[in-house]
């Protein structure tokens, strides 16, 4: 804890400019009516409280303008990564083998997950990059989980034409890859969920496995669903609901990407599951660190303003009531 005064230099050109035009100033009257007073050079204990008073308002006043600052410090021991999660939104995640679909169960242990860190951890910081047959970047890292859950809330499936129908694994790990590239945490984590065949896209999943190797960031991948998940769409010439399956997604290639990041595969076949795996991965990593930060400022200023008034107040009204001036 320490004080420091934000304008101090301020206060001392006020205070300069005040004792000029004071010296500068003759008395035009006697200070108090006090006929015992004529003649001699002394002075009562009325006169020495007032100016007391004064004194001590115009010093308090001087204060307040330099702007007195109590700053705390404290030193907080966390466990801070930067985690990104690389979220599958082809129109797959529709399929309703988790209820009420896969995209919309996902997002509801990604809550979880959230809230998870909120009440056991702090330091860490969260990105989320959504992928279909493009990808881009839902929420930057930040360490603000609120605002990270209201863009969560706003993913939509890519069937609702956000983005174009496909799976584009390399392309959406790149982008999650990019969100991490500047990141000065120690520990970097990719979490990728999806749940078919990489299909589109402009990198090759395995290319971008090595250049996450390459940056020592660890991909833990997750492959979601059961084979005999359904997906429903409407047929754009007849209006129909049509139904059909899902075909499954890619387990070897998400565990090379695992084992290529020194990362770690899971399979994750109902919510349940799911939500046990990011908690698992939660446990893995962990990275100490000690951050000294400053916790808050307390602005003082106020209060050396209101004796400043207090006393001025106290000595005008003793002045011109009680001990009333000689004309």
């Amino acid at each position: 804890m320490s004080l420091t005064f934000a304008q101090f230099w301020l206060a001392l050109i006020v205070a300069a400019v005040w004792v000029a035009i004071v010296w500068r100033r003759k008395p035009s009257a006697f200070p108090y009516p006090n006929i015992r007073l004529f003649g001699k050079g002394i002075k009562d204990w009325r006169q020495n409280l007032a100016r007391a008073l004064r004194w001590l308002g115009i010093i308090s006043l001087l204060v307040a303008i330099a702007r007195p600052q109590l700053v705390r410090w404290e030193e907080v021991r966390t466990e801070g990564i930067d985690i990104v999660i690389t979220l599958d939104i082809s129109g797959s995640m529709t399929a309703t083998d988790f209820l009420p679909n896969r995209m919309e169960a996902a997002k509801r242990v990604i809550r979880n997950f959230v809230e998870l860190l909120k009440q056991k951890r702090g330091g860490d910081r969260l990105g989320l990059v959504v992928f279909a047959a493009e990808s881009y970047t839902q929420c930057p890292l930040t360490d603000d989980y609120e605002f990270f859950l209201e863009a969560l809330n706003q993913v939509q499936n890519a069937r609702e034409g956000i983005v174009e129908d496909g799976t584009a694994i390399g392309d959406g790990l790149v982008v999650a890859l990019r969100r991490l590239q500047n990141s000065p945490a120690k520990s970097k984590v990719v979490i990728l969920l999806s749940d078919g065949m990489n299909n589109a896209g402009q990198v090759q999943p395995r290319d971008a496995a090595r250049i996450a190797a390459a940056m020592g960031v660890r991909v833990y991948t997750i492959g979601i669903g059961t084979t005999t998940g359904t997906v429903s769409w409407q047929d754009p010439l007849t209006g129909r609901t049509q139904v059909g399956r899902v075909a499954g997604f890619d387990e070897p290639l998400l565990r090379e990407i695992a084992q290529r990041t020194d990362g770690a595969y899971f399979y994750a076949a109902d919510r349940s599951t799911l939500e046990s795996i990011l908690r698992y991965i939660l446990q893995l990593e962990t990275t100490p660190l000690v951050v000294r930060k400053e916790q808050k400022r307390t602005e003082l200023a106020i209060w050396f303003v209101a004796v400043a008034l207090a006393c001025l107040l106290v000595e005008a009204l003793l002045v011109h009531s009680l001990w009333r001036r000689v004309p």
